[in-house]
């Protein structure tokens, strides 16, 4: 095996959850002897790849991997990555999918790919509407961390006539549940089920939203369409650097 294929296997060894490595720990796992991982590990400290505690004598990685996936990050857009999704949602659905993101107490659409019927969901790129009604506004308002989400009902509940208590209730149960669902509640005779897209932090940073006529949602449906895009946001979150399952 070539040194710089030992030096990936290496690297695919550090994790979330092991940041640190020793050089007895790698060669345990790969098998590879200890004069081996250490001459490529030194390669990479010196390259500042590779940071070495000088405590413990662990490795971990270096300030050039942060460099570069920041890099990475910059390129990745939450559009670009989620509309190849969307497009087979509405490809199985044949209802309109839309991409929404929070602005204070309003939700904005960014993306939408329409449905090819001619009654259908109805929304334009850059449309804002309150974040409190309907799906896609609920389900980035539930997942935000605490104190901001707090801080977001609060405006919400000075700008607009609700009960904050039942309302965070609400929020509690989208987030354990993990989607959210609404009938007419923005729109009579509408319904809409969003799920959120989580980024490589940890943090939403949109909703991913089937929306129609709710007289074209079955029970059977409803089902479905929650487990499409439960399984579209898991792809999408994985391509947005979050690999956890949500």
């Amino acid at each position: 095996m070539k040194s710089f294929e030992k030096m990936f296997s290496i690297l695919e060894l550090f994790t979330m959850d092991t940041p640190s490595l020793s050089i007895t720990e790698i060669q345990e796992k790969l098998g590879y002897p200890k004069s081996t991982v250490f001459r490529i590990l030194d390669s990479m400290e010196k390259a500042d790849y590779i940071v070495r505690n000088e405590d413990n004598h662990r490795y971990s990685l270096g300030i050039n991997f942060f460099r570069l996936g920041s890099i990475v990050q910059n390129q990745l857009d939450v559009r670009r990555v989620a509309l190849p999704f969307m497009n087979e949602i509405v490809r199985h659905t044949k209802e309109t999918a839309e991409l929404n993101v929070l602005d204070e107490t309003s939700r904005v659409c960014i993306e939408k790919v329409d449905s090819p019927l001619d009654v259908r969901n109805f929304v334009r790129i850059g449309e804002r509407k309150e974040a409190h009604l309907g799906a896609s506004g609920k389900v980035l308002i539930a997942f935000l961390e605490d104190q901001e989400r707090k801080h977001v009902v609060n405006k919400i509940g000075t700008e607009h006539d609700i009960n904050k208590t039942l309302f965070t209730k609400d929020l509690d149960q989208i987030r354990k549940d993990g989607y959210a669902i609404t009938k007419g509640e923005r729109v009579p005779g509408s319904y809409a089920i969003a799920v959120p897209i989580i980024d490589y932090t940890g943090t939403s940073i949109a909703s991913l939203t089937i929306a129609g006529p709710i007289q074209r949602l079955s029970a059977s449906q409803e089902i479905f369409y929650k487990d499409l895009l439960m399984s579209a946001a898991r792809n999408i979150n994985k391509k947005m650097g979050n690999f956890q399952i949500v």
